[in-house]
């Protein structure tokens, strides 16, 4: 499976640097960053790790081997959300897995031209991020991904 996520990942790579401007490359990340977590939890677990509640699958490990992933992360990455609020970030990334995959659940029922208005409407009422449909945490994502790696002796 760590193979198998480094796939994703190197796709990822690929699409984002033939630019693709859509939300596949990191749908991909996530993919990847999914089976790196389960392959941490049911390596030092044993359980068989399901489904895509990421803050859920973390919560499995250790409070030691969470602590060494946090801290490996915040190495990485410098100061961030997973510093304060890691569940939330967790929580995020495995909902935007969800979520991203079906864009029609959360948009379908808008016109082109309001469906265009969205992003702008957003950043027009303040930009708050609690009220984001979507919040990507993309350094967060990196830093996780890198510790995993790391605590996975994969690097």
């Amino acid at each position: 499976m760590l193979q198998e996520s480094e796939k994703r990942y190197v796709s990822a790579e690929l699409l984002a640097a033939a630019g693709d401007s859509s939300n596949s490359p990191y749908l991909l990340q996530l993919v990847g960053f999914e089976l790196l977590l389960k392959v941490v939890v049911e390596q030092f677990t044993q359980a068989v790790a399901h489904g895509h509640k990421y803050h859920d699958l973390f919560a499995l490990l250790s409070p030691q081997h969470q602590a060494d992933v946090l801290r490996i992360a915040g190495e990485r990455i410098g100061p961030s959300a997973l510093a304060t609020d890691h569940v939330g970030v967790l929580a995020d990334l495995g909902s935007n897995f969800v979520k991203l995959r079906y864009p029609h659940e959360k948009y379908g029922h808008l016109t082109p031209q309001e469906y265009a208005h969205v992003g702008p409407a957003w950043v027009a009422a303040g930009a708050k991020l609690e009220h984001a449909d979507f919040r990507y945490h993309p350094e967060e994502l990196l830093g996780l991904t890198y510790a995993l790696r790391q605590v996975a002796n994969v690097c």
